[in-house]
Order: structure tokens, then sequence, then C-alpha cells
């Protein structure tokens, strides 16, 4: 079965994940991918845009329950579309070829279910990334003033 591809999948996260979830990726991902890092690659400017595009999308709380409404619309419309080959075909069993990428994401997927996210293996709570941050900025504070 062929899963419709979304914009939470272009931002590598779960499709109920928080706000602060999507901005951590966007920005992770953004850096990996901004086109003045990568030469001007044509590729991973198309990258960046689709980035853009997917956060423009699951950032603003409108736009994204109608991209979750037309996500379980093409998921039951293409469920319906193949209930029929299968009642047909009972005797093919065969199992669809492995592509690699489905099951790196299943032995990838965290204890504590789809909430979580892995981006690329750096975070895996989704407050990770803001106490990295914190830590970072408080250190700094520290320096500055027992250093004057």
């Amino acid at each position: 079965m062929k899963k419709v591809h979304t914009h939470y999948d272009n931002l590598k996260i779960a499709r109920d994940a928080p706000p602060e979830v999507i901005r951590a990726a966007y920005k992770a991902l953004c850096h990996k991918f901004h086109p003045d890092r990568n030469g001007g690659s044509p590729r991973a400017t198309q990258t960046f845009q689709l980035i853009n595009t997917a956060y423009e999308v699951l950032s603003d709380p409108d736009r994204r329950q109608q991209h979750d409404v037309w996500i379980a619309q093409s998921e039951s419309a293409e469920a319906g579309s193949r209930a029929a080959p299968r009642a047909a075909s009972s005797s093919s069993s065969s199992a669809r070829p492995w592509n690699g990428k489905e099951r790196r994401r299943r032995a990838s997927t965290p204890p504590g279910g789809p909430a979580m996210t892995d981006l690329g293996g750096r975070l895996r709570r989704p407050g990770a990334m803001l106490v990295l941050w914190a830590s970072a900025l408080v250190g700094t504070m520290v320096y500055l003033i027992y250093s004057s």
C-alpha cells in the first residue's frame, strides 16, 4: 500500500507533533538544506522550497486542519480503491518489495510512540532543542558575568 506523501513527511515529523517540534524540525532542515550552505545546488533549493511550504501550512492551525482533512480523504480513497483488487486476487500473497526506507523509519521510531520525533537521530524529545538552546544561553550569560 502506497503511503500519501504529506507536509509532515517533508519535515520528517509525526502527524500529531506539537508546534514546538514543527518549528525545531523546520529550523534544523533549513540549516541543512539552505541553498547558500549547499553551493546553490538545484536539489537543495527545491528541498528548501518544499520545507518552507510545509512549514507555512503546518504552522497555521487552520491550514494544518485542512491538510489533515485532505490526508484523511486521500487515505480513505486509496484504501477504497485498493480493496477491490485485493479481493479479486486472493491467490497473490506476495509482499511488496522492500525499499529499505520503511524499515529504517520503523526501527528509528523512539519507544515513546509516534508523538516523539527523530530528526536524523538528533532530536528524540519534543523539548530537547529548547533545553539545549536554554543551556547554551545560560552558559554564555554565566561566562560573561564572571569574565568581567
